[in-house]
């Protein structure tokens, strides 16, 4: 199954989100979508949850409480949610507030799923 179709699933289950971006472990854009013509931003956007990834890894990691799975972080006018797959890869959902949390992790989780059996 293509990325980009997975992820063109994802933005049609939320209707709040503005892009989607599946990256690799460097932070390179593997695939993405957007409501917007331009993907800069976007990119830009899942290259920092990337810092934010390996960050937060390794403080879990040294606390010694498990890997990090998800996480959430909300501005004044978007949030962005972000799910590690194997291998380093991760997801990214930008979407605009206010945006119904729990539906929006769980279509991000369906979605991880999916691009983690693809990745095998």
């Amino acid at each position: 199954m293509p990325f980009n179709y997975l992820l063109t699933n994802l933005l049609v289950d939320v209707p709040e989100a503005v892009g989607a971006i599946f990256l690799d472990d460097d932070g390179e854009t593997v695939d993405f979508v957007t409501r917007h013509g331009e993907p800069f931003d976007l990119k830009v956007e899942g290259a920092i949850q990337g810092i934010f990834t390996r960050q937060l890894g390794m403080t879990f990691s040294e606390a010694g409480i498990g890997s990090l799975e998800h996480f959430m972080v909300e501005g004044a006018e978007l949030a962005t949610l972000t799910h590690i797959l194997p291998d380093g890869y991760y997801v990214v959902l930008v979407a605009r507030k206010p945006v119904a949390r729990a539906r929006a992790q769980h279509h991000l989780e369906q979605t991880a799923r999916m691009l983690a059996r693809e990745l095998e």
